[in-house]
């Protein structure tokens, strides 16, 4: 019979705020009842020198775009002719060949072991809704969108001012990308958010490599959200935004890795690639807790989901990761973490993905698991990754290598 109810317990948590040494985690059903933990009659799994985050969250993904490897011969212009490299690729054609329904299970996977457990996936509704519910993370469903704000729009949506309108009536999140580009047309970004009367706080806005000075005191003002996706900026258009002046500005910024055919690998492929990236251009280092709420607490801002996860606090949502670490450098640990440092991933109070020696935590949890290894590490899972990525390559017809799923 498994528990509905246990503590945590830890060397160092980090709640992103502030940081709490050898303290524990009280999970109830699928939340946190409470933090430093007091009840005697309770079963307490201690994960020793561990260092314990809230789970990640990835700001901007496209889901059914999981795939390898990257596409394009830039710097482009803008996103379009990237987009018309990438569908007239036979790596597209490739990627065709997978059912939907796999290819969602593969970016799930690609983001979970990397300890994110919370995706926003940038896609109409029609598109993911068949598909998400099932996967070992969660994806986004409360948000309206565009695809962006230019000429070049997909027309997703009923249109940008009824979506933004939709988005404050419901309280959700209005997502497009912006400015994903520097051409005249990309530019004029802002103002088509202005003309629309879709510059305001429920505004999400992807890439934003364009943005003029003006621009980004108009974001400050207007307190819309900004996502960094420095790894597809750079390999797109070597450029991106400039994130020194959005925090000079005091815009809420998160992190996003794209899709893994024009971004990162995974989101801390992400932290360290916008660490280097922000030196490069800056000249000097960004504070790596910075990094890390930008993953965590800023993303639950920007979608309106603060209320529910990015942070550990009481009456939260449990969603948890448990890494390998520095205890007197915890935010630096994350910053700096490998697949293999990811040593536990809660996700609603039930462990997903972890170490091997933690399968007695799943066990008591009434989780079945697979086995597996990443980089030699010995690892187990709630998923079948190895089912998987067998049936991709029986599908593609050889033995496919995903850098992102490096499982044996």
């Amino acid at each position: 019979m498994s528990i509905s109810k246990y503590a945590l317990k830890a060397g160092i948590i980090v709640t992103p705020e502030d940081t709490m040494e050898n303290a524990s985690i009280l999970v109830e059903n699928n939340k946190i009842k409470d933090i430093n933990n007091t009840e005697k009659k309770v079963h307490e799994f201690d994960l020793g020198d561990k260092i314990i985050f809230p789970g990640l969250i990835n700001a901007h993904d496209h889901l059914l775009g999981t795939y390898y490897p990257r596409i394009g011969n830039g710097p482009y212009l803008n996103w379009l002719p990237w987009d018309n490299d990438l569908k007239s690729s036979p790596i597209y054609a490739e990627r065709s060949r997978i059912p939907p329904k796999l290819v969602y299970q593969l970016g799930a996977y690609r983001n979970l072991i990397a300890g994110t457990t919370t995706v926003s996936d940038h896609i109409p509704h029609f598109v993911s809704d068949p598909y998400v519910k099932t996967l070992p993370i969660r994806v986004m469903k409360n948000y309206t969108l565009a695809h962006e704000c230019s000429e070049y729009d997909l027309k997703w949506g009923d249109g940008i001012d009824v979506e933004y309108k939709k988005a404050v009536k419901d309280n959700f999140a209005f997502i497009t990308h912006i400015e994903e580009g520097y051409d005249e047309e990309s530019e004029e970004g802002i103002d088509v958010l202005l003309h629309h009367k879709a510059l305001g706080a429920h505004a999400v806005l992807i890439h934003a490599i364009a943005l003029s000075d003006k621009d980004i005191k108009l974001v400050a003002k207007n307190k819309a959200n900004l996502v960094w996706c420095p790894n597809s900026n750079m390999f797109m258009f070597n450029r991106t935004g400039n994130v020194k002046k959005w925090l000079e500005n005091k815009i809420n910024v998160s992190l996003g890795t794209d899709s893994p055919m024009s971004g990162g690998l995974n989101l801390l492929d992400e932290l360290r690639y916008g660490k280097t990236t922000y030196k490069n251009i800056n000249k000097k280092d960004i504070d790596d807790k910075i990094l890390i709420k930008m993953a965590t607490i800023n993303a639950a801002r920007a979608f309106r989901l603060e209320d529910k996860i990015g942070s550990i606090e009481k009456n939260k949502l449990a969603d948890l990761i448990a890494i390998n670490g520095d205890v007197k450098n915890p935010y630096s640990s994350l910053v700096n973490a490998k697949l293999e440092d990811v040593a536990l991933v809660i996700y609603e109070g039930k462990p997903v993905y972890g170490d091997k020696e933690y399968k007695d935590i799943f066990k008591k949890l009434g989780v079945k698991t697979s086995k597996f290894k990443i980089n030699k590490k010995e690892k187990i899972s709630a998923c079948d990754l190895l089912g998987l990525l067998k049936e991709i390559r029986k599908l593609v017809g050889f033995k496919k290598t995903l850098p992102f799923l490096p499982i044996e």
